[in-house]
């Protein structure tokens, strides 16, 4: 079942303790993915299974996709960024949705998630942004009025989290926005509402992409190629995107050469 078309595929990126894996185990209902609220990542590899998407009941398979919490280190990052494309070249059929993961009470969009991104983009192509979500996670029903002002800024058409996104990477499309409690998601009917916005969110991607998972050159060079002459690519390929990027070159080239070390 694992690459059956007809799965939504679902790959989740975010900061250390953004909540990754809490919503997921969500998702399915199970306590599948560790998760956390250390100060180090929880989810330190690729983590995977197909099950049906319980909450809410949609009749629909999706196979989770968790993987290593970002904004650890530049040295963990760019190898993590490797772990993942070592994985999604496994997904014959292509990737539904990326659902990139913030915390609410912590919203500032820093030139180092700036530059994460930037980094996935170099990778993936441009396209990649039509297959995002963007989740909040954390606005809980008891505190919602308190974060009010907050969403709202968020939202905000002129200078909201998303339009500053647009702006940065010049985006011709607006990436969908949800926010979600994990809190009590068995009983709470507030968080089942939350869930089915999510979603929607990504039926709306997969509707705006005429239903087509996402694959990209990229993935296909990888595939086209075998063993070390594939290791090699894409530890080239990584190292090329990162050093296009100003602010992660002493570090980041450091890393991918421990990557290249190792393999």
């Amino acid at each position: 079942m694992i690459n059956d078309a007809n799965n939504i595929v679902l790959a989740v990126m975010g900061a250390v303790g953004n909540g990754k894996s809490s919503t997921l185990n969500s998702i399915i209902q199970e306590p599948l993915f560790q998760s956390g609220r250390s100060v180090g990542p929880v989810t330190q590899r690729i983590g995977s299974c197909v099950r049906n998407w319980k909450l809410p009941e949609v009749g629909r398979t999706v196979h989770i996709v968790d993987t290593p919490g970002m904004c650890d280190s530049t040295y963990r990052d760019v190898e993590n960024v490797h772990l993942m494309v070592e994985f999604f070249k496994t997904l014959s059929h292509g990737v539904s949705a990326f659902v990139l993961v913030f915390n609410i009470h912590n919203t500032r969009l820093d030139e180092y998630t700036k530059n994460m991104l930037r980094l996935f983009e170099r990778l993936l192509g441009p396209q990649f942004w039509k297959h995002v979500v963007i989740v909040f996670t954390h606005v809980d029903e008891d505190q919602r009025d308190y974060l009010e002002d907050n969403i709202d800024a968020l939202t905000d058409p002129a200078e909201g989290f998303v339009r500053v996104i647009h702006q940065w990477f010049q985006l011709q499309y607006q990436p969908p926005i949800v926010f979600l409690s994990n809190r009590d998601t068995r009983y709470s009917q507030y968080a089942r509402d939350c869930f089915m916005e999510l979603y929607q969110a990504v039926v709306s991607v997969e509707e705006g992409a005429r239903r087509e998972k996402f694959t990209c050159t990229f993935f296909q060079e990888v595939n086209n190629r075998a063993g070390i002459v594939q290791d090699n690519f894409i530890v080239q390929s990584i190292r090329t995107a990162t050093a296009a990027i100003p602010q992660m070159i002493q570090s980041g080239s450091r890393a991918v050469s421990n990557v290249c070390s190792v393999m």
